[in-house]
This record gives C-alpha cells, structure tokens and sequence, in this order.
C-alpha cells in the first residue's frame, strides 16, 4: 500500500493493523519534530520489513503501478492530486470521511466505473484497515486488463489537461476548444520552429497531434524534444507505410482530434504569436462560422522572404474584397473569392469548425484520391457549401507559408495541373449556377495558365474525377 499524504502517526497505526505481510509505504518526507516523537514506533516498523520509506521519488507512478490498494489516511487535506493519479493508474482507493475533497471523488468513482473504493468514518483506523485488506484482496484477483480498463477511465475522467480546458472555458468562455494537428513528411528541418510558433501563441490550444506519415529523418524526436523544451504536451501519431495523400492525413486527424475546432498546421509553415487570437475574435459572436483564415507572408526553403502578403495576388480575381477584414457568407465567399481560383492558398492559415471539415471531407473523398493540386480547393468547396455557413478572413499577414521549389504545385504534369482546375471550374459553375460573365473569367484564368506553362492552347480533356 501507499500513501503521499499528511497524518503519518494514523498511517503507522493502520501497519500495525495489517496481518503482518502486507507491505506498508510511505513516499516523501515527514516533519522531523513527528518523525523524533515516533522515533521507537518508526524504528520497529523499518525494521520489520514490511514498512517502508524510501523518501521522495521521481517515478510516482511506477510505485503506483505496482501496489494493489492506496490509502488516504489524512485528517485534512483539500483534494490532493496523488489521489487522481492512484486512480489513473487502475488502484482502488481509501479515505477517512470529512478529510476534504476526496471522500466525495471516491463515492462518484463508485457508480462510475468498476473501481472498488472506499469512504470510511473519519480516523478510523481499523475501519481503514478492514476496507483496505478487503480492497487488497480484491485487487489481487483482478484480471490485469480490468485494472488497465479502469485507469483508462480514469486518465479520461481527471486528465489535468481536461481540467484546466473546463476552469478555462469557465472563466474565458468565448476561447475555443482548438485540435492542432502538424502533418509532417521528412520536415525535421522545420518541426522545431513550427512547434515553437504553435506553443508561443496568445491563445490556449487544447492539444497539438503531429502526424508523421512514415519520415525517414529524425522529425518525430526533433517534436519530442521542442514539446519537452516547451514543458508542452503532444500526441505523436506515426505511419510505417506513407499514406501517399495529405488528403489522407488530413482525414486521420479529423478522426483522432477532440477540439470543436481544427487547426491543420503545416509542418513546415510557422506563423506569428497572435494568429489565433485575430481569429478567435473574429469567430466568437458567430456560431455559423466554419472556416477562418488569414492571409499570408511567404518565404523559400531556407526561410528568405518571398512576398509580404498574398493581397496584390488576391486582387487579380476578388478586386478589393481582400483588402481589410471581411466576414462573407459560404456561398458570397465561393463567387467571390473561389470560383476563378483557390484565395486560401495555404491550409495553415485556416482555422476549421471540426464537423464542418469532417462533413465535407466524408463528401469529396472519392475526388480526393485524385486531386493533387485542387484537393484543398474542392474541400474549401464542400465546406462552404453547407446550409448557413460564414466565413471571415483577417486581413494581416499572420501565417508564413513556405514555397518549395519541388512541392506538387511544380512538380505536377502541366497538363494535368490545367484538367484540375478546368474540373473544379466546371464544378463550381454547376454547384453555384454561375453567370456567363465568371465562366467567361475561369476560361480566361485557365488560359493565362496555359500561356504560362508554354503549353499550345487545346481543348483541356476532363480529368476522370468521379462528383461526389
């Protein structure tokens, strides 16, 4: 047994109680004034065996794993966070009534799950004693799964990260519930400073999952490390095989991510401290926003300035509705702002309402095991697409999108880069019925593009792309 609490003299009375092979462990110190006046008792409990103190430890919860029963022998203590972590390990727990918060905690715990504990009236030691022998026993019984079934209970229940999310919400109820999720493909280079960007934000997060689809570089420790350095904590989530589709891992994280609220931070983009909080304050008085996004600066591989802003690009198709902070509706942001071109051209300035991406990618998968360079663009598409959305767009450059000279964007068949397009075109007109007048500018668009590629002006064939 084990116990990291006050009331020390009730402790040894309780080992005097045992039948003699229970062991007896106290972890952590004692007051040296207590520890003289139980000096006789407290030599002839080391001495027996059976009682031991081996003073403060840093792996509490290899202790705890390896006893069968805690007990809580304090006279007054007001919720002592040893007792979750007993109860995160799968250990059935004792306490005297009236010693605090506890007592309540363990009565809920059994009509929550199938941990056995026990509420004993105040400084009753042979009660203790009797309830922790009986728990004992029990415990030692118990199928190891069963154990394991009940800390995982327990890890969900009283997890300090769901804690301090629930005191924030209370006190700051307007801040979102936000799941980062950093896809990364051998981007150990970036990881450290895109980690950084995301700890160093004004705005609380609620996790970060950095999904690593099978890198052969070393990305997963470099995150490891800035999350420790951070005194931060992540979920690494690692493929063996690569998915061969961002697409794919854009999905994954959907289904693994807990917030109301997604943030797919590139793993080799970064951004500036206050991006989320320009965001939250845009998205808080509205519950039909989906999708938030910011414009951006851009840099090379090595992190040389490329552009300040996308907002002269913006002009060339949306004229000014780029110009300062705006707030559309889905379908006045699709005419104006995607119907000629894809405007949100990096996934890491955009902040997702959770159900609102998953709903969209469920739609489009069959078309995004396709799309290669249009994929975000069609999702943006379904996105928007649904009943009452809105969308606002900051209008600072807070996200920094790094432009690779080998991304898919310049890599693709040029012809095929063309067919992509001309189908999300072809799609937009339909969905949206489009004038004449916009058709007239995607066809225009399509071949600047052309020109541009050196490619001869031809009848763009359709790619075999199925309309989900």
């Amino acid at each position: 047994m084990q116990t990291c609490a006050k009331a020390f003299d009730l402790f040894l009375q309780l080992w005097r109680k045992m039948d003699g092979q229970t062991h007896c462990i106290w972890l952590g110190d004692i007051d040296s004034a207590l520890k003289n006046s139980l000096h006789v008792e407290l030599e002839n409990a080391l001495s027996s065996g059976t009682f031991h103190m081996p003073g403060r430890v840093d792996n509490v919860p290899a202790w705890l794993a390896s006893a069968d029963v805690f007990v809580l022998p304090s006279r007054e203590d007001p919720y002592p966070s040893v007792v979750l972590e007993a109860l995160a390990s799968g250990l059935p727990c004792v306490a005297f009534e009236d010693a605090g918060g506890i007592p309540d905690l363990l009565r809920q715990s059994m009509t929550t799950s199938d941990n056995n504990t026990r509420v004993v009236p105040f400084a009753d030691v042979p009660a203790m004693s009797h309830a922790a022998k009986e728990l004992a026993e029990w415990s030692l019984k118990r199928p190891v799964k069963e154990r394991q079934k009940t800390a995982r209970a327990a890890q969900r229940r009283f997890i300090f990260k769901e804690y301090t999310c629930k005191l924030l919400g209370l006190a700051l109820p307007t801040v979102p519930k936000i799941s980062v999720v950093v896809p990364s493909h051998n981007y150990a280079r970036y990881m450290s400073s895109r980690l950084s960007s995301i700890f160093a934000q004004t705005v609380p997060v609620f996790e970060v999952i950095v999904l690593d689809d099978a890198s052969g570089d070393n990305s997963l420790e470099i995150a490891q490390q800035t999350a420790k350095d951070w005194d931060r904590d992540i979920t690494c989530i690692a493929n063996t095989v690569a998915s061969g589709s961002v697409f794919r891992q854009w999905h994954k994280a959907l289904k693994v991510a807990r917030g109301d609220w997604i943030w797919i931070a590139e793993a080799d983009d970064f951004c500036e401290p206050d991006f989320l909080q320009h965001i939250v304050d845009g998205i808080k008085d509205s519950p039909s926003i989906v999708m938030a996004f910011t414009d951006s600066r851009a840099v090379d591989e090595n992190g040389a300035p490329l552009s300040p802003s996308y907002r002269n690009y913006y002009a060339e198709s949306a004229g000014l509705l780029l110009e300062n902070d705006s707030h559309f509706t889905g379908e006045g942001f699709l005419r104006g702002c995607l119907s000629e071109r894809n405007l949100v051209l990096n996934v890491s300035s955009a902040l997702f309402r959770r159900n609102s991406l998953l709903k969209a990618m469920n739609t489009c998968q069959k078309d995004l095991q396709n799309l290669r360079i249009a994929g975000d663009w069609r999702v943006y598409l379904e996105v928007l697409s649904q009943k009452n959305a809105e969308i606002i767009y900051v209008a600072k450059p807070l996200n920094v999108h790094r432009r690779h000279a080998d991304s898919a964007t310049h890599t693709l068949n040029r012809r095929n880069h063309i067919e992509e397009i001309t189908y999300m075109h072809r799609l937009i007109a339909n969905r949206l019925a489009l004038p004449e007048t916009q058709i007239s500018r995607q066809k225009r668009y399509r071949a600047i593009l052309e020109r541009q590629f050196g490619l001869s002006p031809t009848e763009t064939r359709d790619k075999a792309i199925l309309i989900s």
